[in-house]
């Protein structure tokens, strides 16, 4: 098969992590099945996917000499961690704290990315709550480290050195995509440094994934970033990302996909063959949880295909949804309302990152939920 475009994934695996719904980015390209054909590039909307918040307008209609200029926002402290172990081999986790005050909470990013994914959702959360989030070993900032380490285990047990580094006796945790697996691992393994978890689309499974994409009809036109500065690299993987992998453009995703060191192949291979082959074990887990999923439409998804002009597509993309995605990604998130009996889920139409192109509904949601009483 061709291989995928680059800003159409931040890793190879990061795509699998929820059945191709990939950041975009400057990581390794896998093999997907992508058309190679190259249509004329539509102009872009005025208006960006998801909600229409001033902070998603603006970046929106940011230029690329604005861009260019961009700084990172976010009022937050970054440090680094290390890990306990050999001194020869220590691993430093990238921990990002944005303070506050309240009840403690960890947040994770998914496969793939680092911490800085949480760029917008992370300050509209300090008025109540003490936030930090942590890059896991293998991406972003954070230290590579011996390939037998990228297991759930050992980042389950990364998170509580962090939690103690940090004096935190108690977390409530959010999960992105992949990262349900660990918060899962963790409230299981250490069920009393646990307050809440919340799984941001992240409650499937992961095994037959490879299939799931390679059926995928309709990915988009293969990509390559053209010579020339960097600076032309993240102009061109931006407008890409805006026209056909996200459909709108943030501050976190700048900073968190663009922006950061890209993860090591060996991370999202361990992480993503870890997270198969032991699926997560909720009956383990005592904490109450709320599930935010993605419901996926062929606007959500498939925005950069027109139902006329790419008809043919847009049929066999409507096809592939309906009746191979969904029906996957349903089974696990049946599972997961089966067996974490103590849980919640709610679901509604947006994309794979939708605390980000939906942060007033993710940010409703999540705050009733760690504040109602302990049963969901």
């Amino acid at each position: 098969m061709p291989q995928s475009d680059p800003t159409q994934v931040a890793t190879g695996l990061l795509l699998v992590a929820i059945a191709g719904l990939a950041a975009c980015g400057g990581g390794r390209a896998v093999n997907a099945a992508l058309g190679t054909e190259s249509p004329a590039m539509r102009p872009l909307p005025p208006h960006p996917l998801g909600e229409q918040s001033p902070q998603l307008l603006a970046a929106w209609r940011r230029s690329d000499a604005e861009w260019a200029r961009w700084t990172d926002p976010a009022a937050k402290r970054v440090r680094f961690i290390t890990m306990p172990g050999s001194p020869e081999r220590a691993v430093r986790l990238e921990v990002l704290d944005w303070g506050g005050h309240g009840p403690a909470l960890v947040l994770l990013a998914g496969l793939g990315e680092s911490a800085h994914i949480y760029n917008d959702l992370a300050p509209r959360l300090t008025d109540q709550f003490r936030v930090i989030a942590l890059t896991r070993r293998g991406h972003g900032a954070s230290s590579r480290a011996d390939t037998s380490t990228y297991v759930l285990d050992t980042l389950a047990a990364d998170i509580r050195a962090v939690m103690d580094s940090l004096g935190l006796k108690r977390a409530s945790l959010i999960g992105h995509s992949i990262a349900g697996a660990e918060i899962t691992r963790f409230a299981a393994r250490y069920p009393d440094r646990v307050g809440k978890l919340v799984y941001l689309d992240a409650s499937h499974d992961f095994a037959g994934v490879d299939s799931i994409l390679a059926a995928n009809p309709s990915w988009p036109p293969d990509f390559t970033p053209p010579l020339g500065t960097r600076t032309d690299t993240l102009n061109a993987m931006r407008d890409r990302a805006k026209r056909y992998r996200f459909g709108y453009w943030s501050d976190a995703l700048e900073s968190a996909i663009l922006r950061s060191p890209e993860a090591d192949p060996a991370a999202t291979d361990g992480l993503l063959r870890d997270a198969t082959r032991n699926p997560k074990e909720y009956q383990a887990v005592e904490a109450p949880a709320l599930a935010l999923t993605a419901r996926y439409t062929m606007q959500t998804w498939f925005f950069y295909l027109d139902p006329v002009v790419d008809s043919v597509k847009w049929k066999g993309a409507e096809g592939w949804l309906a009746s191979v995605l969904q029906p996957w990604l349903a089974a696990g998130r049946d599972r997961f309302r089966r067996e974490k009996r103590s849980s919640r889920t709610i679901a509604f139409e947006g994309d794979h990152h939708l605390f980000n192109s939906h942060p007033d509904r993710t940010l409703r949601e999540i705050r009733g939920f760690l504040l109602s009483p302990a049963a969901p």
